[in-house]
């Protein structure tokens, strides 16, 4: 039977991810097969081709195939993959050819690392971790299981991170801070000392001089 590489969640990360998908499968890795939605029809009216394969809840695991997880939110994430893994459903990893790995670190299952993304020496990342375009773990860093990191993002040198947190935009953490499980970080936001267990952090917006 023929080995299938599932995408879990076509919005707009997801469709991202087909894109960094082809680029694996240009270089001989592989693309997407199709992809599980609740919505059917979440690419119609888009250049999207992928098949649509059904429900995250409808899925019936294949001899060879391998899921990832394109969602954002670190708590929905977790439900969706709690109920695959639940269902006999196998995850891989999708890592951009740009994205730069330390050989010293270590990559839990199911991570996606997104364009230009850096994992530095000795850094850990956890179970689905999601570090998107131009975003960076530093040395000896470690990103708690379902976190995710959106694009910009800059984790300094030996930065621990709890479970399910999530990172806005251009979020920066000053080395040695520790942030707690399920901390929000807004968008352009510099933590510079310990963030609580569900905090949520961010900075002002822009004001009209």
């Amino acid at each position: 039977m023929e080995n299938r590489l599932i995408l879990v969640g076509a919005g707009g990360f997801g469709r991202e991810l087909i894109n960094w998908a082809d680029d694996i499968a240009a270089q001989g890795g592989q693309a997407f097969a199709g992809y599980l939605d609740i919505n059917a029809n979440v690419l119609a009216g888009s250049a999207y081709t992928l098949p649509w394969l059904g429900t995250p809840d409808s899925y019936v695991p294949q001899a060879g195939d391998e899921l990832v997880i394109a969602i954002a939110d670190p708590a929905g994430k977790r439900a969706v993959t709690d109920r695959l893994r639940a269902q006999g459903a196998r995850f891989g990893c999708l890592i951009h050819p740009s994205a730069v790995v330390a050989r010293t670190a270590v990559l839990g299952e199911g991570v996606v690392l997104c364009p230009h993304a850096l994992v530095s020496a000795d850094a850990r990342v956890g179970d689905f971790v999601a570090v998107n375009t131009l975003s960076s773990v530093g040395h000896d860093a470690v990103v708690g299981a379902y976190s995710t990191l959106s694009a910009h993002v800059d984790l300094t040198g030996y930065v621990q991170v709890g479970e399910d947190c999530f990172f806005g935009s251009g979020a920066r953490v000053l080395p040695k801070v520790k942030i707690g499980a399920r901390a929000r970080i807004g968008a352009g936001a510099t933590i510079m000392r310990n963030v609580a267990e569900d905090a949520v952090m961010f900075t002002m917006p822009a004001k009209k001089l």
